[in-house]
């Protein structure tokens, strides 16, 4: 296995845990927020965002390293 084959798959595995810990987050946001915890769940929510950035850029580097392989 080539070290960008390597680095390829370790990059999919990122963005899979990215994705749980996303549902996760959201699942606990939820929960806050019916038990009174509005200020928790929102900041919850906007700790997403930072996944969701992650994510993109992720994507977009493998995008990046599929064209050149």
């Amino acid at each position: 296995m080539t070290a960008i084959e390597m680095l390829q798959k370790l990059m999919v595995a990122q963005v899979k845990s990215n994705l749980a810990l996303g549902a996760a987050i959201e699942e606990l946001a939820i929960w806050a927020e019916q038990n009174g915890g509005g200020d928790a769940a929102a900041k919850a929510r906007d700790a997403l965002d930072g996944l969701d950035a992650a994510t993109e850029v992720i994507g977009y580097a493998l995008e990046e390293i599929a064209k050149e392989g």
